[in-house]
């Protein structure tokens, strides 16, 4: 039986590794259907439902996909289209990329997507002005920002618990962070994806009721992590550091992710919209302090 705490929120983010991750010209692989399929069948399995943020290509290369998903019960949510780094983007093309994956989404599951994660958490510091065009394209909440300090992106001041952002007198959009936990003074990832691939289980499972008894725990993953055998028979030749930094972990992710949900449950964040209350929130960089 699940502990007696909050259900964590469970997202998983909806593309194909190769072209997310190595180089973003390739198609769109039938593997990463296949994965997605392969990962409703083990949700369903264990009575889970979970948002997931679609990528746009993914979306008009498997519409069926999409729709399976919703049908299922699991939330639609925006990806962005091609899994471009925000910080890589100007405004105006940001705009355009969300704008034609919300489109392509609503449109195969005939009702309105609420929610956006950025490619790699690419929302940072430098592109937080990305929270006013989501909010403008009618979003009501992202889930983009990881209160952490990593090369690429992290926010390390940011809250770790979801909050309503102030954009603007009218505007404001509430962000779910993605879980860490505070360690001598700093903000540790455990929110899952790879950490939760590296991190031995029982570790993992501690740590998440620590957070889980004081705070809402957002869980990220990929339909990928559950296919240890994708390197192997990939096509594209991928370095050996590479190949061990994402796929170290892979053959034993299910077994650790079925551990997970059945010790805690599990969520959409659209369960968690009308259930919570947020504290508003005004970032520095926002308010011009």
């Amino acid at each position: 039986m699940p502990d007696a705490l909050t259900p964590p929120i469970i997202t998983i983010d909806i593309e194909d590794w190769p072209q997310s991750t190595w180089d973003h010209a390739l198609p769109i692989t039938q593997r990463a259907a296949d994965n997605t399929y392969r990962l409703l069948a083990l949700l369903d399995e264990e009575g889970i439902r979970t948002t997931m943020f679609v990528l746009g290509k993914f979306a008009e290369r498997f519409p069926e996909v999409v729709r399976a998903i919703a049908a299922q019960g699991h939330e639609v949510a925006s990806h962005g289209y091609g899994h471009i780094e925000i910080f890589d983007q100007t405004p105006a093309r940001f705009a355009e990329d969300v704008r034609r994956s919300k489109g392509l989404l609503e449109d195969l599951i005939g009702e309105a997507v609420r929610g956006y994660r950025a490619p790699d958490f690419s929302i940072v510091e430098e592109s937080l002005w990305a929270l006013e065009i989501l909010a403008d394209l009618g979003f009501a909440y992202d889930s983009s920002i990881f209160p952490v300090r990593r090369p690429r992106y992290g926010i390390p001041a940011w809250p770790t618990t979801p909050v309503r952002v102030q954009l603007d007198a009218r505007k404001t959009i509430i962000e779910f962070p993605i879980a860490t936990v505070a360690y001598h003074g700093n903000n540790w990832p455990i929110g899952g994806g790879g950490y939760h691939r590296l991190l031995p289980g029982r570790v993992s499972r501690w740590l998440a009721r620590r957070v889980l008894a004081e705070r809402s725990f957002v869980f990220y993953c990929h339909p990928y992590e559950f296919d240890p055998a994708e390197f192997r028979e990939m096509a594209p030749r991928i370095p050996w550091r590479v190949r061990l930094h994402q796929g170290l972990g892979r053959r034993w992710f299910e077994r650790r992710f079925r551990a997970f949900v059945r010790a805690f449950g599990g969520r959409r964040v659209v369960d968690a919209l009308g259930t919570e209350s947020y504290v508003p929130f005004v970032p520095s960089t926002l308010d011009g302090a």
